[in-house]
């Protein structure tokens, strides 16, 4: 097995879902691929933490506003408050990629 690091993107991941179950219809399972990140996306927004038992949690965090400086010039500047979301593998997971 290679080192070598790679990525794969949500069409790729969709193909692969579409490929493996063909005894169902392929509109239904796309609508069901899509379902699924949506629901995800719509539980980020509304700033919920997800566990995928065996798999990670996405948990939100609130950065607080702080006074920075701009790099250029050293002037500061107020950065207003945001949220930051944070992928964390499981113990199963992690003991999978590390197998």
């Amino acid at each position: 097995m290679s080192n070598k690091i790679q990525k794969t993107n949500k069409s790729q991941l969709e193909k692969l879902f579409l490929q493996d179950e063909r005894d169902l219809n392929p509109q239904l399972n796309k609508e069901i691929f899509n379902r699924f990140f949506s629901i995800i996306t719509e539980y980020i927004k509304q700033k919920q933490d997800i566990e995928l038992r065996n798999f990670g949690s996405f948990k939100i965090k609130k950065m607080p506003s702080k006074i920075g400086s701009n790099p250029l010039n050293q002037e500061k500047i107020y950065i207003p408050e945001k949220f930051k979301l944070s992928f964390k593998l499981s113990k199963n997971m992690l003991k999978k990629i590390n197998e």
